[in-house]
């Protein structure tokens, strides 16, 4: 197997580089290794290449199996499979067009579908800076299953939930970034709540399992990496919040006291982290918080409410797997979303 131990390995006429060795542009909560490997649980996490030749492969590896969306040159191809131990994808292959591309690659599915590890590229040409790439803006985005994209590519709300139909791609909140030219990363992950997780039994969840404890992790499933922002090479100049459905989900509900108090000390953490004036938008999608979530917001300083709770989206063509939001439910969403967004933020 080659080494990637050397930032230039030469074979058959191609060249492969370390990802952490490489121009390209990783976007998202991600570790870096000491091969040079670039290691990432997120869903939405997304990696920027440009080069210019007639062939690019990635090598990765992943702990389970999880789907990545990929773009060449701006169009959407479809979805690639990662699994297992350095697999080599091929990502680009084209003899006839040996000109400059852009390739973006990004991991759909959520955290608990595996860790993936970017290893190396390998191209026949040169790979090229990816600098200017970068948006003038960044938001993050924490949330359960919808900001995850769970069944948007599903065909009806009948459907189980499986893996294949997930696809962050699709959500609100990538919709919603791309509405304002923006970088985005999703801290999110199904069935988790703000206080209290899908289905338990108790008013108040384990607080080391909510998604107030995960928001702060490097990775979603490990407990013990910690997220480092004094470091991190993103700035979020905004964030959105969409948390409260799975606390209200099934009884016994959380107090509305319980609930505040959870999602201020979220967005008091968060702005110790990020920046003290950072805007948040809290997107509410469970009726049981719209209140308790409308009086908050009048209290904090520079942030705002959008009410997805009701009438958003129909129950014939805008429903997904167990329920959930498909693509165009998630479509609606994003509509509500972005108009109060840009109500709070001042953004065009």
């Amino acid at each position: 197997m080659m080494t990637l131990c050397a930032a230039l390995t030469a074979c058959g006429g191609e060249k492969t580089t370390p990802i952490a060795d490489s121009p390209a542009r990783v976007v998202g909560r991600t570790m870096t290794l000491d091969d040079g490997s670039i290691a990432f649980d997120w869903s939405g996490v997304y990696i920027d290449i440009r080069f210019r030749g007639s062939y690019l492969a990635v090598e990765l590896s992943d702990t389970k199996r999880n789907y990545l969306n990929l773009w060449v040159d701006g169009e959407e191809q479809a979805k690639l499979t990662s699994e297992g131990d350095h697999t080599t994808l091929v990502l680009f292959n084209d003899p006839t067009a040996e000109g400059e591309h852009h390739i973006r690659l990004q991991k759909a599915t959520e955290a608990e579908q595996g860790r993936v590890t970017l290893h190396a590229l390998t191209t026949d040409g040169r790979l090229l800076a990816t600098e200017d790439l970068k948006q003038t803006r960044h938001i993050e985005f924490y949330g359960d299953s919808l900001t995850c994209g769970y069944g948007t590519e599903s065909k009806s709300g009948s459907e189980p939930f499986l893996p294949e139909t997930e696809n962050c791609r699709y959500t609100y909140a990538a919709l919603t970034a791309a509405h304002f030219g923006a970088d985005y990363n999703l801290i999110s992950h199904s069935g988790r709540g703000l206080v209290r997780n899908y289905g338990d039994s108790l008013q108040l969840s384990d607080p080391t399992t909510t998604m107030s404890a995960r928001a702060f992790r490097l990775f979603d499933e490990d407990p013990a990496s910690a997220w480092d922002f004094t470091n991190s090479p993103y700035r979020p100049d905004a964030l959105v919040i969409t948390l409260g459905t799975n606390d209200f989900s099934t009884p016994p509900h959380p107090t509305e006291e319980q609930y505040t108090a959870g999602y201020r000390a979220l967005i008091e953490k968060l702005r110790t982290a990020w920046g003290e004036e950072l805007p948040v938008l809290c997107v509410v999608h469970s009726p049981h918080a719209v209140k308790c979530v409308a009086k908050m917001v009048e209290e904090i300083p520079h942030t705002a409410m959008a009410d997805i709770s009701c009438n958003v989206y129909n129950r014939t063509t805008d429903l997904g797997a167990s329920e959930h939001p498909n693509r165009y439910g998630q479509e609606k969403m994003a509509r509500i979303v972005i108009e109060q967004f840009a109500a709070l933020t001042g953004w065009e």
